[in-house]
């Protein structure tokens, strides 16, 4: 019985030491990862943003000159906050409201 060349290449290149090690670690440091959560704007500032996240718990985050925010947002806005955390501080790269 002959295996079809596609799935000969599928195997090999899934089955590759390098690939399944880089499955079982991640060695990015937690200041470069990129984390994010959705909640409902409690209030917004220049400095700070504060949401009430989908598990119910209050979460602050700095807002930095490099902050993106993409609109203009009120208290009871749906929002997707994506953010880095920089010892115990959440710093917002980027929030958009979350449509849908």
């Amino acid at each position: 019985m002959r295996i079809p060349l596609p799935i000969v290449c599928v195997l090999l290149i899934t089955l590759q030491p390098s690939c399944i090690w880089k499955l079982w670690t991640d060695d990015t440091p937690i200041e470069e990862k990129i984390f994010d959560v959705y909640g409902t704007v409690e209030s917004i500032s220049i400095d700070d943003l504060v949401i009430q996240s989908s598990k119910n718990q209050q979460v602050t985050f700095r807002m930095t000159p490099s902050s993106v925010r993409g609109g203009d947002f009120e208290a009871g806005t749906y929002v997707h906050v994506y953010y880095k955390q920089k010892e115990a501080i959440k710093e917002v790269t980027m929030v958009v409201e979350k449509i849908g």
